[in-house]
């Protein structure tokens, strides 16, 4: 996970239980790998960084 953010702006969301659900099985799978359960923001951040990313580098490939 990305550390080091500075200037975060605040957004609010709504996510159904069965997301929330696939979060909290992410942060259990991390506190197996790094011994720390990380905050739901920190693994939602991360998974909005690596969609974005993709889709960037598929936006990349598409206008190659």
């Amino acid at each position: 996970m990305k550390t080091g953010r500075t200037h975060q702006k605040q957004v609010n969301i709504r996510l159904d239980d069965e997301t929330l659900r696939r979060i909290d099985e992410c942060r259990s799978e991390l506190l197996k790998t790094t011994g720390e359960i990380p905050p739901r923001a920190d693994v939602v951040r991360d998974a909005i960084d690596r969609y974005l990313e993709e889709f960037e580098r598929d936006l990349r490939g598409a206008k190659s």
